[in-house]
């Protein structure tokens, strides 16, 4: 039996149209009565019918029409009245409302659209596809039963559409249908539970056997493994079943494992194809306890780095353009192992910089996006590096849109927020004022005063977030980041691939000529869902500049107790060859080029960074 589920666009237009109507007669919303399909009454029986005056004369703001799309999917019945609320307020004297998110109805509001997204998240992490044959042309196709918890299937279905392009699929629910030929994707009504497919199929099985083998009963915890993976889903996932056994029998594999982590550990063999063999599939322990013997892929890299010849670390000349190579950071816990890259005795940040700067020639700076940096650092760093050696320094995560921790602010910032803010994991620059943003900017670029006086600061780089997508918004951000630079030289790295799209790619790369930006051109693992393609375009005929992440597709996109290893990745000496005609390219079209590389796990960076640098002294 097929349900009578009314589609959520169809409902929200329902909504739109009376809300309008509703307005344009001046209705005040405890007069207007709502029911779940989005319609509206009067609420003493009076109709609402169309006022006289031009409806198309109303505006508000695009946060929103965004925020109504969302809330809309919520199952919660009042949301249409909310939504009211917040639109009669918007129109009527309070048209910054938004913008107070302590606001009890804004909270609201924002919490049921959190909701939303946090279900749709939800539903791309479970649903599960099994295979069956099409009962009329006899074809595989993939079929998936679930149940979201708001209506989210819409707002979700071209996700499923770009991770499996080339598969025939149909995800069913209680609330709407989507299915994908090949061409076109299809919404429909949503159907009952007894009609969708129940059977497994060998894909299940399949996958309990993957999920039992990446299973680390060291970190088990049920409460987050709850949390998030929500128990209302495990009845239409097939490692469900097997959940409660591999809970059962983790202490005893814990102990196993301490046992075996005990024991004297396997001798690193001088075969270099034996290491490079152990070093595709060595774990590495936690942050803190990570040393050099547990990841034999070092020694590949550093074998690979005694094998080049010495070499100046000035930048190299092409045609009057100079070419800078180097690391994301000098200091990452596992570059600063002893017996990884730095000599015994390099301890402290001074002969570590020292050494560093002899090496490469320029380094990007991360520590500025977690904290402010101080015009007294930037002087030591200027101290301790030769004349040639440059800077980038990536700018701080208010300044670009992403969260921090409050903890890590400084006490005249964290005074301007909320006091229940004040100990929040993430907040964000919207919890902030506009003063406090501008004094962000002011002081974050005051304390580069040091290197840009020496000449030695390269450019401020701006990594924006996934969700900073193509709008005239996003373009207006960028507008203002101009605005609060100066002529200071910067650079953009995107992370949502739409700015790349046939369509925007021009559009994108015409604004940052406009803004002076340098793009950011990356190498990252192909095909993933944030991977940009790898796409050069010089931008600015000042300053052009190339990050290489690694391509290590497995740990990309997923949550990684070390970080580095999202980035523990060597590239060969062909993958380096590659972008040696783009590098080209760039010193043609800019005065400079900065290669950087951001596969920082150990010494595999350095190297990558030392090879490049042959590889280029060597064709020009």
């Amino acid at each position: 039996m097929i349900t009578a589920a009314v589609m959520v666009p169809e409902r929200l237009s329902r909504w739109r149209k009376d809300a309008r109507r509703s307005l344009a007669a001046q209705i005040p919303p405890g007069q207007v009565e709502w029911s779940d399909d989005g319609s509206a009454t009067h609420l003493f029986g009076d109709p609402i019918t169309e006022a006289a005056q031009d409806l198309g004369s109303m505006r508000v703001p695009r946060h929103f029409v965004a925020l109504a799309g969302s809330v809309a999917c919520n199952r919660d019945p009042v949301r249409w009245s909310l939504l009211y609320s917040l639109l009669w307020r918007l129109t009527h004297g309070e048209s910054h409302i938004l913008q107070v998110a302590s606001d009890p109805l804004v909270h609201r509001l924002i919490h049921m659209h959190r909701a939303v997204r946090r279900a749709a998240h939800n539903m791309k992490a479970f649903v599960r596809f099994r295979a069956i044959r099409h009962p009329d042309t006899d074809e595989e196709e993939f079929v998936s039963w679930f149940e979201p918890a708001h209506c989210v299937v819409e707002r979700t279905a071209p996700f499923f559409v770009r991770r499996f392009p080339s598969m025939r699929w149909s995800i069913l629910t209680p609330d709407g249908c989507a299915r994908w030929n090949g061409e076109s994707l299809q919404l429909s009504n949503g159907i009952e539970r007894h009609l969708a497919p129940t059977d497994e199929d060998s894909q299940d099985e399949l996958w309990r056997t993957y999920y039992a083998a990446i299973f680390n009963p060291a970190r088990l915890n049920r409460t987050a493994m709850r949390a998030e993976m929500p128990v209302r889903y495990w009845k239409n996932l097939p490692e469900a079943a097997i959940i409660e056994a591999l809970t059962r029998d983790a202490p005893g594999r814990v102990a196993a494992m301490i046992a075996q982590t005990l024991a004297p550990p396997t001798p690193i063999p001088d075969d270099l194809d034996a290491i490079e063999s152990m070093a595709a599939s060595a774990p590495v322990v936690s942050e803190s306890g990570w040393h050099p013997v547990h990841d034999p892929g070092w020694r590949v890299a550093r074998r690979r780095a005694d094998a080049l010849p010495l070499c100046a670390a000035a930048p190299l000349k092409w045609k009057g353009s100079e070419i800078f190579t180097g690391v994301a950071g000098w200091t990452d816990p596992t570059l600063i192992a002893d017996d990884v890259f730095y000599p015994l005795g390099a301890t402290n940040p001074e002969p570590r910089l020292r050494f560093y700067a002899s090496q490469l020639s320029m380094v990007e700076v991360d520590a500025t996006y977690y904290a402010l940096p101080s015009e007294e650092t930037a002087r030591r760093w200027v101290e301790r590096t030769p004349d040639h050696f440059c800077f980038d320094i990536k700018a701080h995560a208010l300044m670009t849109g992403h969260p921090t921790s409050a903890e890590r602010l400084p006490p005249w910032l964290k005074e301007d927020l909320p006091v229940r803010l004040r100990a929040a994991r993430n907040v964000y620059s919207h919890h902030f004022s506009r003063e406090a943003i501008d004094e962000v900017w002011q002081r974050f670029l005051s304390a580069l005063a040091p290197l840009r006086e020496a000449g030695k600061l390269g450019a401020i780089m701006l990594q924006y977030p996934r969700w900073f997508t193509p709008t005239r918004e996003s373009a207006a951000r960028l507008s203002e980041a101009r605005e609060h630079l100066g002529d200071m030289s910067a650079s953009v790295e995107l992370r949502h691939r739409d700015w790349l799209s046939d369509r925007i790619a021009p559009r994108t790369f015409r604004l940052l000529r406009e803004l002076s930006f340098s793009y950011v051109a990356v190498d990252a693992p192909p095909g993933m869902e944030s991977s940009m393609p790898p796409t050069f375009e010089v931008t600015n005929s000042d300053l052009a500049i190339i990050r290489l992440h690694g391509r290590r597709t497995a740990t990309w996109e997923t949550r990684n107790e070390i970080v580095t290893e999202r980035y523990r990745y060597l590239y060969e000496q062909t993958q380096l060859a590659s972008w040696l005609s783009a590098i080209q390219r760039a010193a043609d079209g800019a005065m400079r080029v900065h290669l950087t590389f951001n596969n920082n796990h150990a010494n595999y960076a350095t190297t990558n960074a030392r090879e490049m640098y042959q590889l280029l002294a060597e064709v020009v």
